[in-house]
């Protein structure tokens, strides 16, 4: 599906998805419909729909770059504990799909980080902020990688419902547990340090965008 070029901004992040281990049937089965949340939660900054584009892959663009980190995240609570990676590229809406811009644009770059996460056995990599833009998201990125990988489903469940009910007490309620254990299960996954790495991507990809064009 083409961009939408009415949008406002002139900067957007291609998002290319994977399901490690693509060959589970559980992925096919789940992954569409978390692409279909995904669109309707994140529409106001939907430049290209999150779709299936083969087996255990997505794809979709979204043409507020800064909304990138929480997309990501969505999507992987949506799915766990099945892992998935993310390649993320940041471009130029009129250079979209342009092979003369020698592979600089989101698509390219999106496909590129993808399998740059998947040779370093990552869970997330950006590309297109520039060398020392993409050097330091990168960094963060491999802090970040290890405290996704080694949550529980208990608190994969946690956090995804927090993040819907935003108080630990409906969490308990929904989740038939103690608030306490809800709390216990935010800590132990790592909820506030990943979600303090996000908000930090999120405010470097709002700094790039206005630095590139702000005139």
């Amino acid at each position: 599906m083409s961009i939408d070029k009415r949008r406002e901004s002139k900067l957007i992040a291609v998002i290319c998805a994977e399901v490690a281990g693509a060959g589970e049937a559980d992925a096919g089965r789940r992954l569409q419909p978390a692409l279909e949340r995904l669109n309707q939660l994140f529409a106001p900054a939907v430049a290209e729909p999150f779709a299936v584009t083969g087996d255990g892959r997505a794809q979709g663009a979204l043409a507020d770059p800064a909304q990138a980190p929480l997309c990501i995240s969505v999507l992987r609570e949506s799915l766990a504990p099945l892992e998935l990676r993310f390649g993320a590229g940041i471009g130029a809406v009129e250079h979209a799909r342009d092979p003369a811009t020698d592979g600089r644009d989101g698509h390219s770059l999106a496909r590129r980080a993808l399998r740059l996460a998947v040779r370093d056995d990552g869970l997330c990599r950006y590309l297109g902020t520039g060398d020392a833009g993409d050097v330091l998201l990168g960094a963060l990125s491999r802090l970040v990688d290890p405290l996704i990988r080694a949550r529980t489903l208990k608190q994969w469940e946690a956090i995804a419902a927090y993040r819907e009910l935003g108080h630990q007490r409906e969490v308990a309620q929904r989740l038939g547990v103690t608030r306490q254990s809800v709390g216990d299960r935010l800590t132990a996954g790592h909820r506030r340090e990943v979600a303090e790495a996000d908000a930090a991507v999120a405010l470097y990809l709002s700094y790039f965008r206005r630095q590139r064009f702000t005139p």
